[in-house]
């Protein structure tokens, strides 16, 4: 795992670099492109990894799909019928499952303090990006959720989530392996983040940070080991449901959606629609 840290560091800062190189256009396409690869493939393999994990128990493949693509769609009915409440669900679950993937390895019996470091860890991560591009973010929630908020509003939320994770984070220090270099991690984010665009910073946060440790683990889960033979594996047993989801999304833009402005509401929504039963697949993996 610190390999992948140490690559995720120079990555990052040659993504800030190309930043510079790149028109506002290229930077949306270049991010989309991999987010929609790389980081939704990080999710693609969610059915597999619920049948390795029930895989003694009467819980069979159509029955898995069904209740998988069945919380996407309560999912996205909810964006639809309550786009505020199901807004701030997205954040926080997002918040957890972000949290739970960078300090799911730490070693405590406090597990209600571990849940809070968990939470509050990835809602900070979540806070200062949305701080640090406040007026792009302001106007993908007022697209998604229908309300206007301001950047004071962004402030205290980033004051209060940090205020969360200095404190669950002081308590479990003894437990973390690095402490300096979780920390000096969240100066780099600031860093990034106040650099970047607000989808810029989202796709190296959420590829690079996000999903390639995920990935690391999944494969981990599933094979044992990580070398070329699994992840090819990996990836060929991802194949059809990532292309299922692209093609999904692509049916969703040419014909529901017309408007560009509208863009990111749909994509970020379309992202938090998958991200539901995402999170409790990788909780499963966690605990196994």
């Amino acid at each position: 795992m610190r390999n992948i840290q140490n690559f995720n560091i120079v990555s990052t800062f040659l993504c800030l670099w190309l930043a510079v190189y790149m028109t506002s256009n290229i930077e949306e396409y270049v991010a989309c492109f991999f987010i929609l690869s790389i980081g939704l493939i990080h999710g693609a393999n969610d059915i597999k990894i619920i049948n390795t994990v029930y895989k003694n128990q009467s819980l069979n493949l159509n029955k898995t799909l069904f209740l998988y693509v069945l919380i996407i769609l309560i999912g996205t009915l909810m964006f639809y019928f309550m786009p505020q409440i199901t807004l701030l669900l997205f954040i926080i679950v997002s918040g957890y499952h972000f949290g739970e993937q960078h300090f799911h390895d730490i070693k405590t019996d406090y597990r209600p303090l571990k849940y809070l470091l968990y939470l509050s860890y990835g809602y900070t991560i979540l806070s200062l990006l949305f701080y640090t591009n406040w007026e792009e973010s302001a106007v993908v929630i007022n697209q998604i959720a229908r309300i206007t908020i301001n950047e004071s509003f962004f402030f205290y939320n980033l004051i209060g989530s940090l205020g969360l994770f200095v404190i669950s984070f002081s308590l479990l220090i003894k437990a973390i392996p690095s402490p300096l270099r979780e920390l000096f991690y969240l100066i780099v984010f600031f860093i990034v983040f106040k650099t970047a665009s607000l989808i810029w910073a989202f796709a190296i946060y959420f590829v690079l940070w996000h999903s390639l440790p995920s990935l690391v683990d999944q494969i981990s889960f599933l094979s044992n080991e990580v070398n070329k033979k699994t992840i090819l594996n990996y990836i060929k047993s991802s194949l059809v449901y990532w292309l299922i989801s692209i093609v999904g999304l692509f049916v969703f833009f040419s014909f529901l959606i017309r408007q560009s402005d509208m863009f990111y509401a749909v994509f970020f929504s379309f992202l938090a629609a998958i991200t539901f039963p995402h999170v409790l697949v990788m909780s499963k993996i966690f605990k196994h």
